[in-house]
């Protein structure tokens, strides 16, 4: 058997240390070890240094105020806890963003099971399931959350629309990030009177109800705006407009494999949502002739934009 040491002189060969020879031992630290990709440390730790945003926070579920909430005054069919764990159970291999029910209170869970089964998405955009990488990159790219075909995503294809049409967001992509705080907002939003009017609209099958904006601060609370984050488009040249229509190009070159010839677009995070107003969409139900609140969505103060 080949000894290793036998071509090394006696003198050069290593020997047994004294204690006096033998380092002191350096304590071992207890360094954590960083687990998330490079995309979401990045966006993750941006996000929390710009906004100050808390990603533990814990947010008081008024969990009997949810469980007496009906999910069909927002047009939604009603559903009892237990078929919703079920649904959830069933579907969630298909619909990972059904992930954040399962880390929700029963009482939000049904809600955001019935929202599932209903025809809106906001759940599956705006919620906690869409991380802070994927907002960024919605808005920076264009590559939806909800196009689970990294491919199509990449292309920037939309994953709710038919036909692959291409993925449509406007300067901003904003999010509720914690399950119970979006469920609380949805119910206390359905029960606004405001929201409420718009719902019950006189139906046309061709015409809906206009968007209903209400303070963050009545639905969540003074603190609400503490569960809202958001990335917006840089401007191009100092404008919007420029920058929409430079991204567009950028990924439509990306797509195409070819070489953009404008600049990569950037995002940067919003700075807070303190003062600012949740946005319901309110749009028709196909499950009956009538109306149903279809997309809910923070928005920072101040602004005139869409998040889509």
């Amino acid at each position: 058997m080949f000894d290793r040491w036998s071509y090394v002189p006696e003198e050069d060969r290593p020997g047994e240390a004294t204690a006096e020879d033998k380092p002191a031992r350096v304590a071992e630290l207890d360094v954590p070890v960083e687990t998330r990709c490079r995309g979401a440390a990045y966006a993750e730790s941006r996000q929390s240094s710009e906004s100050g945003w808390e990603p533990h926070r814990q947010f008081d579920t008024p969990q009997a105020e949810l469980a007496r909430f009906k999910t069909g005054q927002a047009g939604l069919r009603e559903i009892n806890p237990e078929d919703a764990a079920r649904y959830v159970e069933k579907h969630r291999a298909e619909r990972p963003w059904l992930d954040a029910a399962e880390r929700a209170s029963p009482e939000s869970l049904r809600i955001i099971a019935a929202m599932d089964q209903g025809n809106g998405h906001g759940h599956i955009r705006h919620e906690g399931w869409s991380t802070e990488e994927a907002n960024m990159r919605r808005v920076t790219y264009l590559e939806d959350p909800a196009q689970l075909d990294v491919a199509k995503q990449l292309r920037g294809i939309d994953g709710l629309k038919p036909n692959d049409r291409r993925h449509i967001c406007a300067d901003l992509a904003t999010r509720i990030t914690d399950p119970d705080a979006f469920a609380t907002a949805f119910a206390r939003g359905a029960e606004h009177a405001e929201v409420r009017a718009a719902l019950n609209t006189p139906y046309d099958r061709d015409r809906r109800p206009e968007p209903v904006r209400v303070p963050i601060a009545d639905l969540l609370g003074n603190e609400g705006h503490k569960y809202c984050t958001g990335w917006q488009l840089d401007p191009v040249a100092g404008s919007m407009d420029e920058a929409i229509r430079n991204r567009r190009a950028w990924q439509a070159a990306l797509a195409g494999g070819r070489q953009a010839d404008v600049p990569e677009p950037t995002a940067r995070p919003i700075p807070t949502f303190e003062g600012g107003e949740m946005l319901f969409l309110i749009g028709h139900e196909t499950t009956r002739d009538g109306y149903g609140i279809v997309n809910m969505y923070p928005e920072p103060p101040d602004d005139d934009s869409s998040a889509s």
